[in-house]
This record gives C-alpha cells, sequence and structure tokens, in this order.
C-alpha cells in the first residue's frame, strides 16, 4: 500500500514541477522585454514631429516616444529605415515595432494598434506664388494637377477623395514635389503644414511658394504598434503616459521645442 501511495504522487510532484518550470518561463521571457532594444521609426520628413537626422529619425514624437518607453523600464532606438512607405511595410512584417506618429487609416489598423490620440497635424495646399486659387472645398482641386508623397495620408476621408476625384502623382520626396509646382508640372502640393514651412524656410522659397489659407484636414497623430511587436502588450501603459504628458503640456512643449530649433 506505501508502494502505491508513492506512485500516484509521482504525477502530482511532476505536474507541480512542470507547473513551476513554466511560471519560470514566463518570468524570465517578460524579464527579457528589459535586456531588447525595440525598433521604432518614422516619417523622414514631417518636421518638426519626426523627421530624418543621419541615420535617426528625430523631433517631437521620437522624444515622446523615448521618454515613455523609458519610463517603462524598456529600451527603444528611433532609426532611420527608409522612405515612409518601407517604414510601414517594416511595422507590417514585424521588423520595426513602433511608428512614433501616424494617422489612421483602415488598411493600417490591419497590422498596427493605435494609442490614443496625442495631437493634431494640420494638413494644406502649397502652391507656387501667382498661381494661387480659391480653396475652401475640396471640389475645387477638380480639373487640377496635384502632387502627393508616396505612402502619406491625408486623413481616411480626403485619402478616398484623391482615389475617386482627384488627378495627382506620387513622388518620392518632398523636395521632389516642390520642384513639380517651380516647373509648372503641378499646380498644388498636399503637404503638412508644419513639415511645410519647414521646407520653405530651409530652402529660401518664401518668395516662390504660398500656402492656401484653409486646410485640407487636421488629422490626430497617434502612436502605432506592430501586430507581431511584444510591445503591443504596453499599450495600456503607454496610453496612460500619453494622456499624462498631454495633459501636463509636455507634449506641447516638445512640439514647440523643435519647432523652435528648425
Amino acid at each position: 500500500m506505501k508502494s502505491a501511495k508513492k506512485l500516484w504522487l509521482y504525477p502530482l510532484v511532476i505536474l507541480g514541477l512542470a507547473l513551476i518550470a513554466l511560471i519560470a518561463c514566463e518570468k524570465k521571457d517578460s524579464n527579457n522585454d528589459s535586456d531588447k532594444v525595440f525598433v521604432a521609426s518614422g516619417h523622414p520628413s514631417w518636421a518638426p514631429i519626426m523627421y530624418q537626422e543621419n541615420n535617426l529619425i528625430v523631433g517631437a514624437a521620437p522624444e515622446l516616444v523615448t521618454k515613455i518607453i523609458n519610463d517603462l523600464g524598456l529600451k527603444i532606438s528611433v532609426n532611420y529605415i527608409g522612405a515612409w512607405d518601407v517604414v510601414q511595410a517594416k511595422a507590417k512584417s514585424g521588423e520595426v515595432d513602433l511608428i512614433v506618429a501616424a494617422y489612421k487609416t483602415a488598411e493600417r489598423e490591419t497590422y498596427m494598434d493605435y494609442s490614443v490620440d496625442y495631437t493634431k497635424d494640420p494638413v494644406s495646399i502649397f502652391v507656387s506664388k501667382g498661381k494661387t486659387f480659391p480653396f475652401a472645398a475640396w471640389d475645387e482641386l477638380k480639373g487640377k494637377k496635384g502632387v502627393v508623397t508616396i505612402g502619406d495620408s491625408y486623413g481616411q476621408e480626403f485619402d478616398n477623395y484623391i482615389k475617386e476625384n482627384l488627378t495627382v502623382t506620387a513622388v518620392a520626396t518632398p523636395d521632389e514635389a516642390f520642384a513639380m509646382l517651380a516647373n509648372n508640372q503641378a499646380d498644388y502640393f498636399v503637404y503638412a503644414l508644419y513639415s511645410g514651412e519647414n521646407f520653405i524656410a530651409s530652402h529660401s522659397l518664401n518668395d516662390q511658394i504660398v500656402i492656401l489659407p484653409n486646410y485640407v484636414s487636421s488629422e490626430n497623430f497617434y502612436l502605432t504598434i506592430s501586430k507581431k511587436s511584444a510591445l503591443i502588450k504596453y499599450l495600456p501603459q503607454i496610453n496612460q503616459l500619453l494622456e499624462k504628458y498631454k495633459a501636463d503640456g509636455t507634449i506641447d512643449a516638445l512640439i514647440q521645442k523643435y519647432k523652435t530649433k528648425l
């Protein structure tokens, strides 16, 4: 009987050891997050929110993301990965864990989870001086030649409107787009207001380019996390920190910092 009782206990002992090993493995996996350097990236030409500087993406959003991830006891590197469409493709594949700032679109939501919004980004119409036209509604862009940058969104509603109603050429960089305006190859360029203002100032184009007074849209910016990234489980904490830094003025101060710096 004593021997039979011992045999009966063996499965329980083995099960207990297995559970202890499983818990230890889970704890080890969790702790490994603090040793890993997560990869973030962003648009290379969307200052002051994000822009390329050598092999990094810098600006208000990268600094904000680095602060938040460090608050969580984690590490992140905000790298220049390539053009904006390349960044999005790598987030889809999981090679990029986090995009520091992006508009919300249905297609992007299929492969990334979104944070709460943390700032707004106005989108404007840029034209050559002397070639302005009335712009109070999207319909006034019909029949004109537009230019946009590859991979950019201007809000889901206006993105749809472009596809269904407008004639636009997509180019890789803002430099190409502004050159098309100068060469009369396009009537207007759709671009983020702050980034466009920075480009005009840094390239001494104030006497050549005009920004039409009404916005195309004013879109929310979000942090986005690849659905294939281990960072996804931290999204609730990331949202709490975003709300905190939005409320205490940190985010506005970072945007102003990079507006002044540029």
